[in-house]
């Protein structure tokens, strides 16, 4: 049974939610640990269910709609109807964050920008990369000037409060938070993680499967190790055991956990103490690390 706490609502700036786990790029280093290529596609009522317990308690000012690759995921504009009914557009910017390639396959992507005011960012990672992809970047350039042009002919203004209806980013440079490839990573070990929290790039808050986490690495870390078959191994298990929060906490066990959330904590001794940054001009859109693909 839920706790319901009749008190403030706790302001968030960013949400992020998986819509699915897959993706059709295997970009290396990915933050959202996608190139790993774990499963998982969830439905509109999953997601509803997600966010219910948590929705009159936190007060969000975005909430992302990502992945892997949220275009992938078939109930994708039902998850965005849905959500939107639960949050107005004068409180909450709903955004779906996509890599571009499917743009052209979802003409419902108009109705979405133009009748519910959803934003969409296009995450440009085929403009970069080590090995170029000409017919990629065409899918992507075409689908980007299509919603571009949705945006433009809405009704309602394109700037508002919440900033244009689309916009993409170019440079992504990913902090990668493990050493080594495939069934091979391991954590890093340090005692310094001030450092760690400084050059983290993916400390946005997760809700997971009900429950809230303090970033990506640690939400989806367990998905990885099943996948790669290494979920056993000691120099993981202080963070396959780390709890995240649950629908049926307490209002000052939220509030606890909010306030610590932005700040370091003992799950960043996972990630390195330093600038691990793969540049967006070399990585790899496809990565296949070694040991992933024969595991089942």
């Amino acid at each position: 049974m839920n706790i319901v706490d009749h008190k403030k609502a706790i302001a968030v700036d960013n949400l992020d939610i998986h819509v699915i786990n897959s993706c059709n790029l295997r970009c290396q280093g990915c933050n959202h640990l996608a190139n790993f290529g774990y499963e998982g596609l969830f439905t509109e009522n999953e997601l509803v269910e997600w966010i219910n317990p948590w929705k009159n308690r936190l007060s969000f000012k975005r909430i992302s709609l990502l992945g892997g690759e949220p275009l992938l995921n078939p109930h994708l504009k039902n998850i965005c109807v849905a959500y939107r009914r639960l949050f107005p557009s004068e409180e909450t910017k709903l955004r779906i964050t996509t890599n571009g390639i499917l743009i052209n396959k979802c003409p419902w992507l108009k109705e979405l920008i133009q009748e519910y005011n959803i934003h969409v960012q296009v995450s440009l990672h085929v403009l970069n990369g080590r090995t170029q992809y000409p017919k990629l970047i065409d899918q992507v350039m075409q689908g980007l000037r299509l919603i571009e042009k949705w945006a433009g002919e809405t009704p309602r203004p394109v700037e508002y409060k919440w900033g244009p209806y689309v916009d993409s980013k170019q440079k992504l440079n990913f902090q990668v938070f493990y050493q080594g490839a495939g069934c091979d990573i391991k954590p890093f070990k340090h005692d310094n993680i001030v450092e760690s929290k400084r050059h983290c790039t993916c400390d946005t808050l997760q809700l997971y499967k009900h429950n809230l986490y303090k970033c990506a690495p640690i939400a989806y870390l367990r998905e990885v190790l099943k996948k790669v078959g290494v979920k056993n191994n000691a120099d993981w298990q202080p963070y396959l055991n780390y709890i995240p929060l649950t629908p049926d906490c307490s209002y000052d066990d939220l509030k606890r956990f909010m306030g610590t959330q932005p700040k370091p904590e003992w799950t960043c001794r996972m990630c390195p103490p330093y600038s691990n940054v793969i540049l967006s001009k070399d990585r790899e859109l496809f990565e296949q690390p070694p040991g992933v693909a024969s595991r089942k």
